[in-house]
């Protein structure tokens, strides 16, 4: 069993020996050898002995240990740790359960009511142990505080010490990757207003939503990354519980509010944003959680900058290592999720534009950090526990690329950096992959919210220009991503056996190659641009640019 599946990767290896034994005498020759390099990096990335990278696994810590090993033939130096010794920043995990938990309260009238788990109420827990608080509930809109759109549905509310309640979705009208980044910070936001908690109540659009299918989501385990002594961490310290109420358990509480929870609902639905409001009575909360914790690594690999007045400052070229692992579906002739394009395909990027910078005749004038991060399929957890403890100064860091599933099917002409549009970075990249002949477009899918979605965002978050570079979507770009989207995302289907074209994954190496060494030689840090959204949010005292 195990030799018949290590089988596969002595051709794997065999496809790298030939690549890296590739003669250096012309362009197509260069990426010749760079494309067979690139094809024994997903083989192998993708083979069924890794077991698919579930972050924490066995396949995982393989998959570590080549991109390990490629790092340490570049002569690049580890930055898991800020002494150089490590390629490794260990990152630990806690996948939290709910062993038990009730929501209580008591009407106006001294009516006493009670909700168990799944009966009425999806919780879930933030922290591990026994939590338990008496409090009150506070309906506070869609639980939205945007001063730069009018917005600010805590006005006039007092929920220091309460669980807040606030309506699924978004507004209308606010720009898409703004309400992508507002409708994920909504916990953040109660907690900024002194809330303990925050539940979700439904809006018109899922309110018909079976309530067995949110509690197969919100009835699951929660992952978080944790502190060396088990601490789960998240962007709301503050909020102890997190849930999801049912729509006769929340018809219920606004009516002791004298308040019409579907009339509610049809009035945001038509563009009427709804006004919060106290609800009377006591409620408590007791919860108990257990957690199973868990280690997996991110890897960080750095090339010292050639100059040293800029020297100290770090690009950092990114992709996400995991994947999600074997399914528990046993019955399935095939469990083992590969993710050849998600993201074997952005991480033999990675390794491929180290080694172009690394081997150069002449280093970038930058530092330039390659980082491998664990966790992304769990909610980017190894990106954010890297942004909250960098191994660099986190001013130094002037500038993200993420790689994250370019799709490699087809001769791409174009690619799409998400995000291109909030800082300098967009006018960088274009003039880069200008240079090798590829012309940058603009998101071609906003209503998907790309930008906010992959790593980088957690350096967004902390206020660095970032950018998300994928492959776009003109010549046959557009029908080879929505194939892959729709027949292999987050599939066993996504492995090395689909139509891959490697002149392809070549140029996209030699595209991001150009993108971070113009990034590293630039004159100027990148910067946000004046009035961006993203900027004002996180870098508010940064410098800034004039948008072209």
């Amino acid at each position: 069993m195990i030799h018949r599946r290590l089988a596969g990767l002595g051709a794997a290896l065999s496809l790298l020996l030939a690549g890296l034994a590739a003669p250096v005498l012309a362009q197509s020759t260069e990426d010749a050898g760079l494309a067979r390099r690139m094809e024994a990096h997903v083989t192998f990335l993708a083979h069924d002995a890794l077991e698919g990278r579930d972050t924490g696994s066995r396949g995982y810590e393989l998959a570590a240990l080549y991109v390990e090993s490629h790092f340490f033939s570049l002569g690049l130096t580890p930055a898991g740790n800020a002494e150089r010794t490590s390629w490794r920043q260990p990152v630990n995990f806690a996948e939290i359960s709910l062993s038990a938990g009730q929501l209580s309260w008591t009407g106006p009238d001294g009516t006493a009511h009670r909700w168990s788990q799944g009966d009425g109420v999806a919780l879930m827990p933030t922290q591990v142990g026994e939590v338990a608080f008496d409090t009150g509930f506070v309906f506070v809109g869609y639980g939205l505080d945007v001063p730069s759109h009018g917005l600010d549905d805590y006005a006039g509310l007092d929920v220091e010490g309460k669980v807040v309640l606030a309506l699924y979705g978004m507004p209308e009208g606010l720009p898409s990757e703004l309400a992508a980044h507002l409708g994920s910070a909504k916990a953040t936001t109660a907690f900024q207003h002194g809330a303990v908690g925050y539940i979700m109540i439904h809006s018109a659009d899922t309110r018909n939503i079976p309530w067995s299918a949110l509690m197969g989501y919100f009835g699951e385990p929660q992952t978080r990354w944790a502190t060396a002594d088990g601490v789960p961490q998240g962007d709301a310290p503050g909020i102890r519980v997190e849930g999801f109420l049912s729509q006769p358990t929340t018809a219920l509480l606004f009516e002791a509010a004298g308040q019409d929870l579907r009339a509610i609902q049809d009035a945001a639905a038509a563009g009427t944003s709804p006004k919060g409001f106290e609800i009377p009575g006591a409620a408590s909360v007791s919860l108990t959680a257990e957690a199973r914790y868990f280690e997996s690594p991110n890897i960080v690999a750095m090339l010292p900058g050639s100059d040293p007045s800029v020297a100290d400052e770090v690009v950092v070229v990114m992709g996400h290592l995991d994947h999600v692992g074997i399914s528990d579906d046993e019955s399935a002739e095939d469990r083992i999720s590969n993710g050849a394009m998600d993201n074997a395909s952005g991480i033999a990027t990675l390794i491929e534009v180290a080694r172009a910078l690394s081997l150069s005749d002449e280093r970038p004038r930058r530092s330039v950090m390659f980082l491998a991060v664990t966790g992304e399929e769990l909610g980017l957890l190894g990106s954010s526990r890297f942004a909250a403890d960098p191994t660099v100064p986190l001013e130094n860091i002037v500038g993200v690329v993420n790689l994250d599933m370019p799709i490699l099917t087809y001769d791409f002409v174009d690619v799409v950096a998400f995000g291109a549009d909030h800082s300098t970075l967009g006018t960088i990249v274009a003039a880069a992959t200008a240079e090798v002949g590829v012309a940058t477009v603009p998101d071609f899918m906003p209503e998907e919210n790309l930008f906010v979605r992959s790593d980088h965002y957690e350096f967004v978050k902390v206020g660095i220009p970032s950018v998300f570079l994928a492959t776009g979507p003109g010549g046959e770009g557009r029908e080879a991503i929505a194939a892959f989207l729709r027949d292999n995302y987050h599939q066993v289907s996504d492995q090395s056996d689909l139509p891959f074209d490697w002149t392809a994954a070549a140029r996209f190496v030699r595209v991001n190659t150009s993108i971070a060494r113009a990034i590293a030689d630039g004159e100027d840090r990148p910067l946000w641009y004046e009035g961006d959204e993203f900027g004002d949010l996180f870098d508010p005292g940064g410098r800034r640019a004039t948008r072209p």
